[in-house]
């Protein structure tokens, strides 16, 4: 009789053992960014402290990608489970693109923010985006959340940059279509410690041609969607990347980089819901570390 219960109760651990590998094989696939920025780093980050902040209940692959735009189409077809994003990029491509994002995604919560940084030429006389008028600015390939904000200001304020001439290069090809002429300025959001700014600024073919510019236009600020103010005006200590600082700290906006994840993903998975909460609230400091690097370089 003992003998009986004691099987039946391994046979039970045993069940019980199964379920929890059951568990802890759920993979979420993350979009995230392309090589020089800061999403592909952050998501190689979380890829890395996933299992051991879960309890082995979650796993993520990190999946490269063009940017936000990218990303947010990934997730509604079914191609990642998981993505990073700029905040408006989310609203831009929900009331722009595809509406079924309102009811099939679910952003939850901030990463860190990101800032729109404006590199324009030397000698282009551009202190403010809010000069650029009918120039060429490179502002992101089609798939980035750069260019979803450039198209987002124009919306906001066509008086100032409905006249801008957009050149859809990303990173590295728009800073040097800029060194080349081709425009005057490189718009980007990104995260203040980048591979793709601390690269502009070391490099001798840009570090002499390029200096940042300011995007402190006050309307832009008070744009909210829902009652929520999207962008904040800080200013930036420009002075980690001396040789592109020529104007002193520019005041320029801030945004968030989100966490956010496919509905169906969760309905699916319900038990990694806490996951993903313990994830985005225990990695805080590892992710800002990246953004970041030793301290905030900017100031609300």
């Amino acid at each position: 009789m003992r003998s009986a219960l004691l099987l039946a109760l391994g046979a039970a651990v045993s069940l019980l053992g199964l379920a929890a590998s059951a568990e802890a094989a759920t993979t979420m696939r993350l979009c995230t960014g392309s090589p020089g920025k800061t999403y592909l780093q952050v998501g190689e980050k979380l890829a890395e402290l996933a299992p051991k902040l879960t309890a082995g209940r979650l796993q993520t692959e990190v999946v490269p990608t063009a940017g936000s735009i990218e990303n947010l189409n990934k997730t509604l077809a079914g191609e990642c489970d998981g993505f990073i994003a700029q905040g408006d990029a989310v609203e831009f491509f929900t009331q722009k693109v595809d509406a079924r994002a309102a009811d099939e995604i679910q952003v939850l919560g901030e990463l860190y923010k990101e800032l729109a940084l404006l590199l324009c030429r030397r000698g282009s006389g551009i202190d403010d985006i809010d000069e650029v008028g009918d120039q060429t600015v490179a502002a992101g390939s089609m798939g980035s959340g750069s260019l979803a904000t450039l198209l987002t200001l124009q919306q906001i304020d066509a008086d100032d940059y409905g006249k801008i001439t957009v050149l859809p290069a990303n990173g590295f090809e728009g800073a040097l279509a800029v060194v080349d002429g081709q425009a005057q300025c490189l718009f980007d959001v990104i995260a203040p410690q980048s591979d793709l700014v601390r690269v502009l600024n070391d490099n001798e073919r840009t570090s002499g041609q390029l200096y940042f510019a300011e995007v402190d236009n006050d309307d832009l600020e008070a744009f909210a969607i829902d009652g929520k103010q999207i962008y904040e005006v800080v200013t930036f200590d420009d002075e980690i990347y001396p040789n592109l600082a020529v104007t002193g700290d520019p005041e320029t906006l801030a945004i968030s980089a989100v966490l956010g994840v496919s509905r169906a993903f969760t309905q699916a998975q319900p038990q990694v819901n806490s996951a993903l909460a313990m994830l985005l609230l225990m990695t805080a400091k590892d992710v800002q570390a990246i953004a970041y690097g030793e301290q905030k370089p900017f100031k609300e």
